[in-house]
């Protein structure tokens, strides 16, 4: 998605949850699944950053990079979870 797109995308997510208005036993709900997938997310970045570091020691230097990605994946996923935290609040 480009910048444009992604700018749009994120006026229409601040909109949509303007409009939206949960229970507090939802909000709370929503709130305690976040956390429980955003440290989830960041563990499993966590394990395949360490993975990746043992492949490019022992010279598997493709495989390394495709578990930094994963990671790397893991990481921008977080920060999404994180960035609806903010409109949560």
């Amino acid at each position: 998605m480009d910048r444009e797109g992604s700018a749009s995308q994120a006026k229409a997510n601040k909109k949509l949850a303007s409009n939206v208005r949960l229970k507090p036993i939802c909000h709370k709900y929503l709130q305690n699944e976040l956390w429980r997938s955003l440290s989830k997310l960041e563990h499993r970045a966590e394990i395949l950053m360490a993975i990746s570091q043992n492949q490019q020691t022992c010279g598997r230097y493709e495989l390394a990079e495709a578990y930094k990605r994963q990671a790397m994946n893991s990481k921008t996923y977080a920060q999404s979870i994180r960035k609806l935290f903010i409109h949560l609040a």
